[in-house]
């Protein structure tokens, strides 16, 4: 039986991380021909967390985009859960993870939002060993405002089943996928908290 304990002992949590890179590693390679700038330690930074009394919130170097951390959340390495990302977080009590990337919209395919969903969903479903069941869409459509398609979708990935929430968000002129992922065991316990942190995504404040 692969509960929580599995997930998280003996490289469970690496293995975890492994997932996002296979299954979401395609995703805007190439395309979306981001750049990343040195920190004061030499090493790669795309993002920076900004504190307040009330809460966290993670900002992206890259993009015009934030997302507040909810409890429990806090952000992770850049780099450690996709190489492009503009935001990464985590929640490891709870075994969920988050990454944004953005894309410039002139530099997809033409269509709408329903298309570039569609494209997107193609691609993490192509990292799957097995697609689990069917892609469900959810009723979300708007995210802060903006424009959005979600969906719920499940695969094996690296000989473990996984769980994800997949929005796009149509934003100024780039398209974001805002996409979080648990363990496959722990979906229904965690299908609330992953729908809450999705919709903490935001345009950055100017």
């Amino acid at each position: 039986m692969a509960g929580k304990t599995g997930w998280r002992g003996q490289g469970g949590l690496r293995s975890l991380l492994v997932v996002a890179a296979v299954a979401l590693g395609v995703t805007g390679c190439g395309t979306l021909g981001l750049s990343r700038s040195l920190d004061g330690n030499g090493t790669m930074d795309s993002q920076r967390v900004d504190r307040s009394f009330r809460d966290d919130t993670l900002v992206s170097r890259l993009k015009p985009v934030r997302l507040r951390l909810q409890n429990g959340w806090q952000a992770a390495p850049t780099g450690s859960l996709h190489p492009n990302a503009d935001l990464e977080a985590h929640n490891l009590d709870q075994s969920m993870f988050l990454i944004v990337l953005g894309e410039d919209r002139n530099a997809v395919a033409p269509g709408n939002l329903e298309d570039q969903a569609n494209f997107y969903l193609q691609i993490l479903k192509g990292g799957f060993a097995q697609v689990i069941g069917n892609q469900a869409r959810t009723g979300v459509e708007r995210i802060n405002g903006f424009p959005a398609v979600q969906y719920e979708v499940r695969g094996e990935v690296s000989q473990r089943p996984v769980a994800y929430l997949h929005t796009t968000v149509e934003m100024g002129d780039n398209y974001y996928q805002v996409v979080v992922w648990t363990p496959d065991d722990l979906r229904v316990a965690n299908s609330e908290a992953m729908r809450a942190i999705a919709q903490e995504f935001r345009e950055a404040q100017q």
